[in-house]
Formats: structure tokens, sequence, C-alpha cells
């Protein structure tokens, strides 16, 4: 599994709209090949700034299948005359880490996939 992460800066004036029309793109995103599970965050401290982090079953499938889809290209046309400058996206993988309360939030995780299934 892959998690995206992609920074959007949005024009704060235009936050709530921007909110509004990503309700209504994100099921071109949860339609894509290989993708698992999305959220979209908001910046306390930075007024139209977001955090987008996207759960990939792998980088090909956001970059190779997602990217070059005609979802993308509509994605594009509905999100991004929001955004002040480019989103910035980059992608991890989860690092296992042992000790009793990553044990306690690996179980969490676990949990709250097995829900979403």
């Amino acid at each position: 599994m892959i998690l995206q992460s992609a920074l959007l800066s949005v024009r704060p004036e235009s936050a709530s709209e921007f909110e509004s029309s990503f309700r209504k793109a994100q099921h071109m995103l949860t339609g894509a090949r290989g993708y698992i599970s999305h959220e979209l965050n908001k910046c306390v401290e930075k007024n139209g700034q977001y955090l987008l982090l996207v759960q990939w079953q792998s980088v090909g499938d956001h970059v190779a299948a997602f990217v070059r889809s005609q979802g993308y290209a509509e994605w594009e046309k509905a999100l991004a005359p929001f955004y002040v400058e480019e989103p910035q996206s980059d992608h991890y993988v989860r690092i296992r880490l042992d000790g009793p309360a990553s044990l306690a939030k690996e179980r969490e995780h676990r949990a709250e996939e097995r829900h979403e299934d």
C-alpha cells in the first residue's frame, strides 16, 4: 500500500466553494483502479491550505493509471481553478514501528479497514 500526500493551496476566499467542488469530484478518485481510501484535511494555521491523503495499491495505480485517465482530466477541470499553485504530491510507504503504542495503532488501523469493507 502507498500513501500519497498532496498539499493543496487554494484561494482562501474560495475555500467553501473548493470544498463543495471536491465533494462532487471525489467520485472520480474513488472509481480509479488501485484506489483504497482518501481524506481531505484543512490546515488550522494557514487559511486556504489543505492536505489530501490518498491510499493506493501502488504508485503505478496513481501515476500510470489515474493521472493518465479521463477521470483525472475531469478531476483537474473541476478543482484546478481553485489552486493558487500546482499541488505538491509525494508517495510514502508505512514504516513498521515496534512498541506498545505503535502496535495499538496498527490494531486500530486494521479494525478500521475491516469496517470499511
